[in-house]
């Protein structure tokens, strides 16, 4: 696979990453309920809050799937500066 195939397949990776927890979010007859409860806390409420953190993954697994392997881009805790 050339480097130009492997990077679009990385792009979509991301691209799916990104838009898993947006669909889910945005399907509400999927999780416009009550049942179940989970410590008394309506289905329709937790199921959001369980995506908080999902989001936050979505978001890492795209991050790291894009950023460039050498050179280029600020530094900072994910891109280190390279000596």
């Amino acid at each position: 696979m050339t480097e130009n195939g492997r990077s679009r397949g990385r792009r979509a990776a991301a691209g799916v990453c990104l838009l898993v927890p947006v669909a889910a979010l945005l399907w509400v007859p999927g999780y416009a309920r009550e049942e179940p409860r989970l410590a008394g806390v309506p289905f329709f409420y937790w199921y959001q809050l369980v995506w908080v953190p999902g989001c936050v993954l979505g978001l890492l697994a795209a991050r790291l799937l894009t950023r460039r392997r050498s050179g280029g881009g600020p530094a900072g805790p994910l891109n280190p500066p390279s000596s």
